[in-house]
């Protein structure tokens, strides 16, 4: 009996396995894309300029990529990126795409993803169609050319480092593409709308050094009346893009926990794989939870580094004051303070962190100038103070303060404010977890 019940369910399974072969054999005769279905992405699209340059993006989502290529290349965790490149000097030009991606595919690399055993006629028009749709390497004087550049798929935020050399020339063009599909934490955040009436402070160096020294040590829960994780952070935003210098250096925006995301967690929860865009834990500043969040995942799910940011009712220039917190996730426990009553558990040492995410942001050489304030308060790693699920951590007590910049600058050429100093770190800092 149980043979053969085994042996039902072995016929099923190859069953099943023949079926999807021969509807995979079918539906590589057909190759219907929609090379006209192009109005969403191109809409949407940034564009920014040099002389005599004008260069336009767009990072197309899953659904996107299926209808205008028609074939599935999110399933290769392949993602076209759409150009158009005007040029309107005298000069030929040419694009650099492996600037933009180190590992981006060629257009029969990713053709020969969909050929078909039999299907001859639909596999060369997948080569002739993908060929001609790739950006072209050479950019006539006085033209604009389009294409796609085959890239790795990212989500939420597609960062596009746009090269174009010519004669004695080479921009760069730096682009954090909106990517369509999940909601992301951090969409839309405004001060109007967080701050409905309230007259937003613009503060000078000095205003801004004691205003953010004075400001809440910690985050909490939402009822606040307990500390979690130390606010370690001040970021003052550059005037383009604020997220450029986080997103080029393999930063990734947050899903918001749904059921869609929960799934995906425990999926790779269960399978101890990565989850790039992982959502996080609530935590709480000005009443409310993150307006933003950044991480950067590990191998697994169980490890990453993760910044929450909250805007701030006050500007420096005119440009918009995020306060935040990072902490580095090492692995997971079991605890009694979470519904699923598993957590992250973070490493103690929260300032090895912030000074991480300093020196990251840092190397993408969109920062101006950087330094410490006081607000957080001390806490030693023979007395370490607890987050919200039980976690100690130490610090010195000082937040890094962080301007971003709209353009690189050399990084000899990053001023240090004189403010106040990180402490050494302590030789008694390793008994902080016992």
């Amino acid at each position: 009996m149980k043979n053969s019940r085994t042996r039902k369910i072995l016929i099923a399974a190859i069953a099943v396995i023949a079926l999807a072969a021969v509807l995979a054999v079918l539906n590589s005769f057909e190759f219907n894309p929609h090379s006209s279905d192009a109005s969403t992405f191109m809409a949407r699209a940034q564009q920014k300029s040099a002389a005599g340059i004008k260069v336009n993006a767009s990072a197309l989502g899953a659904s996107e990529s299926l209808r205008f290529f028609g074939e599935n290349l999110a399933r290769y965790n392949i993602q076209p990126v759409w150009l158009s490149i005007e040029n309107q000097t005298d000069d030929q030009l040419a694009p650099i795409p492996i600037a933009m991606d180190p590992d981006y595919y060629s257009p029969y690399e990713v053709a020969y993803r969909f050929h078909g055993l039999m299907s001859f006629a639909a596999n060369r028009a997948r080569d002739e169609f993908f060929l001609s749709h790739q950006i072209a390497s050479i950019l006539p004087a006085h033209s604009t050319t389009t294409g796609f550049v085959y890239g790795v798929s990212d989500a939420g935020i597609k960062f596009a480092h746009i090269v174009i050399a010519g004669r004695k020339r080479l921009e760069t063009f730096d682009f954090a593409l909106p990517v369509p599909g999940p909601k992301f934490v951090g969409t839309d955040i405004g001060a109007d709308t967080l701050y409905p009436g309230k007259k937003i402070e613009d503060l000078d160096l000095g205003s801004l050094r004691a205003t953010f020294a004075k400001q809440v040590c910690c985050t909490s829960n939402a009822e606040g009346t307990r500390n979690g994780d130390p606010l370690n952070l001040v970021i003052i935003e550059s005037r383009q893009s604020p997220i450029v210098p986080f997103i080029s250096r393999g930063w990734h925006l947050a899903r918001q926990l749904d059921f869609a995301s929960a799934i995906e967690t425990a999926r790779a929860f269960v399978f101890r794989d990565e989850f790039l865009t992982s959502p996080v834990s609530p935590l709480y500043v000005f009443n409310r939870r993150e307006d933003f969040v950044l991480q950067k995942a590990r191998s697994t799910i169980n490890e990453r580094i993760h910044a929450r940011f909250w805007l701030t009712p006050y500007t420096f220039e005119g440009r918009r004051i995020w306060i935040g917190q990072v902490s580095r996730d090492i692995g997971v426990r079991l605890t009694s303070q979470t519904w699923n009553l598993t957590t992250h558990k973070i490493a103690p040492d929260v300032d090895f962190d912030r000074t991480y995410l300093l020196q990251d942001v840092v190397m993408s050489e969109f920062v101006e100038r950087y330094g410490y304030v006081d607000g957080v308060g001390a806490a030693p790693a023979s007395a370490p103070r607890p987050n919200l699920t039980g976690d100690p951590y130490y610090t010195d007590g000082l937040r890094a303060v962080i301007f971003l910049s709209d353009e690189t600058m050399p990084l000899v050429d990053i001023e240090r404010l004189s403010w106040e100093t990180p402490s050494a770190p302590r030789e008694e800092a390793g008994r902080g977890d016992q």
